[in-house]
């Protein structure tokens, strides 16, 4: 009897001991949080802990693959909790699509004074983003999970689209106001996305690059 007692009470200080462990990580995070910018709860303070998430996001994908992908290995991995991870983005699908889609997902290159290798230095770009490791192994879950999300899906065509229509009108090549995706987001990035969901292993080398450059430049003026 004694002994279950014991037991018992050993059970008890364990358990106390790990709840304090969990509040004194969540405390850390949300110090570290309010050491940053200072704005209120809910959006990204301290850089360290969202690089240290990114970075740990993008290496399990390559380990688990993206649907086995969950926030508690995320937490663990970066060394934070998950609480940490909800006050800075929505979920998974959020939080994968800022790890492989960066802000400036597609920057426009500065105009050479030549279409070709203005688009040529587009298409390599692009060839550099979606040929990433986690980015391939990524990208078919993320699309159906994003074009699911109306929030999300109008996010990735905003980072897809970047500043492509100023590129674009570089060489009269402007489209409808009612279009949310510049022609060029949907030849390049469309035909790459496109690849990678048909086959994962699929090249995308500088023969693709070249082949894209001449079909788009082909069709437009010589600048």
């Amino acid at each position: 009897m004694d002994r279950v007692l014991v037991e018992r009470a050993q059970g008890h200080q364990l358990s106390k001991r790990y709840d304090t462990c969990c509040i004194e990580t969540t405390l850390a995070d949300m110090t570290a949080d309010r050491r940053g910018d200072g704005k209120t709860p809910g959006r990204p303070r301290d850089g360290r802990i969202d690089a240290a998430i990114i970075a740990a996001t993008r290496e399990l994908l390559l380990q688990t693959g993206y649907s086995a992908l969950s926030l508690s290995a995320i937490a663990a991995r970066a060394g934070t909790t998950t609480a940490a991870i909800y006050r800075r983005w929505s979920g998974k699908v959020h939080l994968v699509h800022e790890a492989v889609l960066p802000e400036d997902t597609i920057p426009v290159p500065v105009a050479s004074g030549d279409v070709r290798s203005d688009i040529r230095a587009l298409v390599e770009t692009t060839r550099r983003l979606f040929d990433r490791p986690e980015v391939r192994v990524a990208l078919p879950g993320l699309i159906a999970d994003t074009v699911a999300d109306p929030h999300l899906h109008s996010l990735m065509i905003a980072r897809l689209a970047g500043n492509l229509t100023e590129f674009e009108h570089r060489f009269g090549q402007g489209r409808r106001d009612d279009d949310a995706l510049p022609m060029l987001a949907e030849v390049v990035a469309g035909t790459a996305i496109f690849r990678i969901l048909i086959r994962n292993d699929a090249a995308l080398d500088d023969a693709w690059v070249g082949a894209m450059t001449e079909m788009i430049t082909e069709r437009w003026p010589a600048g």
